[in-house]
């Protein structure tokens, strides 16, 4: 093992290990927190979407902190105008940036397991099934690009996406405490649509020229493949959740919104905060 590779793995057993850490600090100051009443009044399932809180805004705010030097707006064109696919050496940004998400979604694809019903009637059986594909595939592919050197500028900005996921964890926990009906929970829906659109629909032209113009001829026929099937995913999601959104801020715009429902303190799969972010009013899509 290499001492790239060997960094790596240290920093993604830091990160996995932080996240245990956080969770068990969070397991027992959080009925605390929150109450003895009410904490105890919560279903299972509520409580585990609100125990994970803590542990996604760590990842939420640590890694695009750590990749966000790395950033290019696009990837460096080679002689042939292509854009460059591999990156002559893969700095620290990058590196411990992705082995700090990994290291979280390792946890989190851990916790969903271990709490199988759960982290079902929190997600819904679907958003379920998404989440695992959704950190199955990162963990297997963004260590083979970083440690490959390969498709580098792509793991960055899907880490750097990640950001909005900060708002959407505290969106659903004050779903769950049924506290979002507040100035509180207004700012922190607007400061959702704002980093989701900033941090992963505004830059889907630059991904899109960078993907279609690159310089595939320059890896191996295996990356070229993983690559080809695997770097459009990511925003075809955020696409797809940022129409949702558009369509909810549209129908609230309209008038559509406006029926009285019955009062819910955030139960269900819109409780669930990680990862994709998802839209308004629905369930979380990274």
């Amino acid at each position: 093992m290499d001492d790239a590779a060997t960094s790596y793995l240290l920093v993604f057993t830091a990160s996995f290990l932080a996240n245990a850490a956080i969770r068990l600090v969070g397991d027992a100051c959080l009925p605390s927190l929150v109450g003895r009443a009410r904490w105890n009044a919560l279903t299972p399932s509520q409580k585990y979407a609100l125990a994970l809180t803590p542990n996604s805004m760590f990842n939420s705010l640590l890694a695009p902190a750590l990749v966000f030097p790395a950033l290019t707006r696009t990837p460096p064109l080679t002689k042939r105008g292509k854009f460059a696919v591999i990156t002559p050496s893969v700095d620290g940004d990058s590196s411990n940036a992705c082995a700090v998400a990994i290291g979280f979604m390792a946890y989190d694809l851990v916790s969903m397991l271990w709490n199988y019903e759960a982290s079902v009637r929190s997600n819904g059986k679907g958003l379920f099934h998404l989440y695992v594909w959704h950190h199955v595939l990162s963990i297997l592919f963004w260590p083979v690009a970083i440690l490959n050197r390969a498709f580098v500028y792509f793991v960055n900005w899907f880490i750097l996406s990640e950001h909005s996921s900060f708002w959407l964890s505290l969106r659903g926990s004050m779903l769950t405490l049924g506290t979002i009906n507040t100035p509180a929970g207004l700012f922190v829906q607007l400061a959702f649509v704002v980093s989701f659109f900033g941090a992963r629909v505004a830059v889907m032209p630059d991904l899109y020229r960078s993907y279609v113009n690159a310089d595939w001829a320059a890896v191996p026929g295996w990356q070229a493949t993983i690559a080809a099937w695997t770097v459009p995913i990511p925003s075809m999601l955020n696409a797809y959740w940022g129409f949702l959104i558009v369509k909810s801020l549209a129908k609230v715009a309209l008038g559509g919104g406006g029926k009285k429902k019955k009062k819910t303190t955030g139960a269900g799969p819109e409780t669930r905060a990680r990862g994709t972010a998802a839209p308004m009013g629905s369930p979380k899509q990274e």
